[in-house]
């Protein structure tokens, strides 16, 4: 993923209680938007069970062997879907089969041979119990009790020495189930917790630290050490830009759906991150800021006849994969940098709310523009419990701005990649 180090404008200043509030704010919100742990079990287990059942299958005759989840489950950064009528959450995971698969499923025939027979042994399943199944053109989809979601795609190991994570390299059925194209989503996953690993270079650590340890140890606010914090800060932000793109878009009307796609943000997001993360910052905050203003410089853009772009943006993990692929037509490209404008003004008015010390009313309704109608029913909720805390206890409270008190109750990390 990219390292390049495009020079940026003379940053902006943060106090560490300003960055540690933000910080915190920004987890209360994210919370909100994404499954609990009693889900993420209720998740597993179902999807578990498809998969043992799938690898039982005479149609794949013992050559598949597993069922993992990838994507933002294994990352740590599922969100609610765009639909808000929706109440389950939505999971991608990969049928894996033995290299030996190639030779049952190669040739011209192989690919359709292969969704047809994942599409029999899922609708067997469904169908014993109850669920609604759809099939599409490279996978095929499960709806569990509860509203869950699970996209099945079948993969074919083929280690590759050529990219990174070679070792779980595969090939997957093309769009139009003539060819295989390459894949590779434990590779992903690796690289992106690779990146995740790098520490932010916050200029005053020690200090940021003591903040932080200071809110944790307060009886009223539970929040989590330090330590987690920055282990888990790439998803988090990841988390914040694809809920902000999941107000601004909106549920897909019909056919037409301009929001630019998880992938393509995850790894624009990653990629900003590698090269932000170890420069000086004060804290979360203004690293945050700089990540966002970096992400469209990370494109390649390749200027078409008739005004029109080439958008590319590699995969390291799998070869040709071009992550911009579905940013192909000018309407897209268009909604990606009015929607990166936005962001930007949407972060900035919330930022400017929280390091000015505005009043409640104020970040509440910031962090409505940004992150939407849960977000700003978070603060003030919470606020309202602090407050009664508070005056129940006369103890003091974590104030996030003005008098929005932010808690944020810590609990195990749910990154379970492999």
């Amino acid at each position: 993923m990219q390292r390049d180090l495009p020079q940026l404008p003379t940053r902006r200043r943060f106090s560490d209680a300003a960055s540690a509030k933000f910080f915190f704010l920004a987890e209360k919100i994210a919370r909100v938007y994404e499954p609990t742990t009693t889900q993420l079990e209720e998740l597993d287990r179902a999807y578990g069970s498809t998969g043992d059942y799938l690898s039982t299958c005479s149609e794949f005759d013992g050559l598949l062997y597993r069922v993992h989840a990838h994507g933002s489950r294994q990352l740590g950064t599922m969100v609610r879907p765009i639909d808000a009528c929706r109440t389950g959450y939505d999971i991608d995971l990969a049928a894996c089969l033995e290299a030996a698969g190639m030779r049952r499923y190669g040739g011209p025939t192989g690919p359709a041979l292969l969704i047809e027979h994942l599409y029999v042994a899922l609708k067997r399943y469904a169908d014993r119990h109850g669920l609604e199944i759809k099939r599409h053109e490279r996978c095929v989809t499960l709806t569990y009790t509860g509203g869950m979601t699970a996209d099945f795609a079948p993969i074919i190991d083929d280690p590759s020495q050529v990219v990174m994570h070679g070792d779980t390299h595969a090939s997957i059925p093309d769009r139009d189930l003539q060819r295989y194209i390459s894949t590779n989503p434990r590779g992903y996953c690796k690289a992106f917790d690779l990146i995740a690993q790098i520490s932010p270079a916050f200029e005053r650590s020690t200090a940021m630290h003591m903040t932080f340890d200071s809110m944790r140890k307060s009886e009223l606010v539970p929040l989590p050490d330090a330590d987690e914090v920055f282990g888990r800060l790439l998803s988090r932000l990841v988390q914040l830009t694809k809920i902000n793109r999941n107000i601004r878009f909106g549920a897909p009307s019909g056919t037409l759906d301009l929001a630019p796609p998880s992938s393509f943000l995850t790894t624009l997001v990653a990629n900003a991150y590698a090269i932000e993360a170890p420069k000086p910052h004060d804290g979360p905050m203004d690293l945050l800021l700089d990540m966002v203003s970096l992400m469209p410089k990370l494109l390649q853009r390749l200027q078409l006849p008739e005004g029109r772009e080439f958008w590319y943006l590699s995969n390291p993990t799998a070869l040709n994969d071009d992550l911009a692929g579905c940013m192909d037509t000018t309407s897209k490209q268009k909604a990606f940098d009015a929607w990166h404008e936005r962001l930007q003004t949407d972060l900035t008015a919330l930022v400017d709310a929280i390091d000015q010390s505005a009043g409640l009313d104020v970040i509440a309704k910031a962090a409505e523009r940004a992150f939407g109608d849960r977000a700003k029913n978070a603060v003030l909720e919470d606020n309202a419990a602090r407050r009664e805390e508070k005056r129940m206890s006369g103890q003091a409270v974590f104030i996030a701005g003005g008098s929005a008190a932010i808690s944020t109750p810590s609990r195990a990390h749910t990154n379970f990649g492999d």
